[in-house]
């Protein structure tokens, strides 16, 4: 269940694309998302024949937007309080590794896609602003409810989470890996992401 929901989640990162420290969260993805989807409709072939396009795609354009760290803290929850620095920077590598790893092996599956933006209901400037999108997926199913949660600051907008279907994304890897960690350790927790990762690193250079 949580692989799908990555994909989903990963599929909705596409409107993030831009330049987000000049921007409000609604407005990058207003003015972004239709845009990427043509990009990526438009160049189906050559991604299709050379799948790590799509990494590349991710890990200089879209994670960039992503407030990985944060992400990375809330999964681990109590674990990110007992981590040494060593272990939360694998650990957040790993992470960040995974989602391109995932992205670009289905993405192209989602070429035909279509996201709508709805919008804003609350004009007010908070921290944390929620953007509400609609992903269609083109396959006679009803539109996926995908809503974005932004981290902002003064000069900056950042994703720190996203829901699907009122189901956040960070929730699902939290459960997940609070159970595997319980049952081994964080220590091999990161040993076995990097190990599922490691074939896609060795495909694909990825920046620091």
């Amino acid at each position: 269940m949580h692989r799908k929901l990555l994909l989903i989640v990963l599929l909705g990162f596409l409107p993030f694309v831009g330049h987000a420290e000049k921007k409000t969260p609604h407005q990058i993805i207003q003015v972004t998302a239709q845009q990427v989807l043509e990009v990526l409709k438009n160049d189906e072939a050559a991604i299709r024949k050379n799948p790590n396009k799509i990494n590349d795609l991710v890990d200089q354009i879209i994670l960039p937007v992503c407030d990985l760290e944060k992400m990375s803290k809330f999964i681990l929850a109590k674990h990110w309080k007992t981590a040494n620095d060593a272990q939360r920077v694998a650990f957040t590598n790993e992470f960040k590794i995974m989602l391109i790893r995932t992205y670009g092996k289905h993405m192209v599956e989602y070429s035909g896609a279509e996201i709508t933006v709805l919008p804003e209901k609350n004009i007010e400037k908070k921290q944390y602003q929620t953007v509400n999108t609609e992903l269609n997926l083109k396959n006679g199913s009803k539109p996926l409810q995908i809503a974005y949660v932004f981290r902002t600051t003064e000069n900056t907008a950042k994703i720190v989470d996203v829901r699907v279907e009122g189901m956040s994304m960070l929730k699902v890897f939290r459960t997940v890996f609070t159970y595997e960690i319980a049952d081994t350790s964080l220590e091999e927790l990161i040993e076995r992401m990097a190990n599922t990762n490691r074939p896609a690193l060795a495909m694909n250079t990825l920046s620091n």
